[in-house]
């Protein structure tokens, strides 16, 4: 059995075992879901300028400025804040890019010796970067390591869908400890529900 079956296996036993009809029931009407990684083959450099860009901004323009953004990055020996913001970029986030770009420890990785770290050296070795914090860290171990137990409950959707399946719990770690190792697939299921 795939590993995305099994998750829904054993998230569906979780529910209906923990009385939490609502994500029961909701679990019951959809289908199994798998990871997907964003990566399309990038280097970690590349995939958390993706995540910098797509931050706090819709996934429409966030798709028109990377596009434009990996363009430019990818033509231009020279880099500078001023052409990242003719991008689209904000002056920020501009400089995070460069700040990636010029990371030799992240560019000379890859994925296999990036999967070989521990969650805390994956973690030092991202948070090292301006413009890369927890959240960032996390969509990186979802979406381009593949990690299958990742709980982002600091995302806003989230926090949404946390309000509407577990209201009468509290938003916090304990509560999503029962869920590994598929915490990823449980958030995935989360985020569908918003849409």
């Amino acid at each position: 059995m795939a590993e995305a079956a099994i998750a829904y296996k054993f998230l569906l036993d979780k529910s209906k075992k923990n009385n939490h009809n609502k994500f029961h029931n909701f679990l019951i009407s959809s289908k199994v879901i798998s990871i997907k990684s964003r990566s399309n083959n990038l280097s970690v450099d590349f995939f958390l300028i993706k995540t910098i860009i797509s931050q706090q901004v819709s996934v429409k323009a966030a798709q028109s400025i990377w596009l434009k953004t990996y363009t430019y990055i990818s033509n231009s020996k020279e880099l500078s804040e001023d052409g990242l913001r003719n991008q689209g970029l904000s002056r920020s986030k501009a400089n995070y890019v460069i700040g990636l770009i010029g990371n030799l420890n992240l560019s000379t990785l890859q994925k296999n010796d990036l999967m070989k770290m521990s969650n805390i050296e994956f973690e030092s070795l991202l948070l090292a970067n301006k413009g890369i914090g927890p959240w960032s860290v996390q969509m990186a171990r979802m979406f381009y390591l593949g990690d299958a137990d990742v709980m982002p409950i600091n995302d806003l959707g989230i926090k949404h869908a946390h309000e509407h399946f577990f209201s009468e719990h509290a938003l916090n770690e304990k509560f999503y400890e029962p869920f590994r190792p598929w915490r990823t697939y449980l958030s995935l299921f989360m985020w569908q529900s918003l849409s």
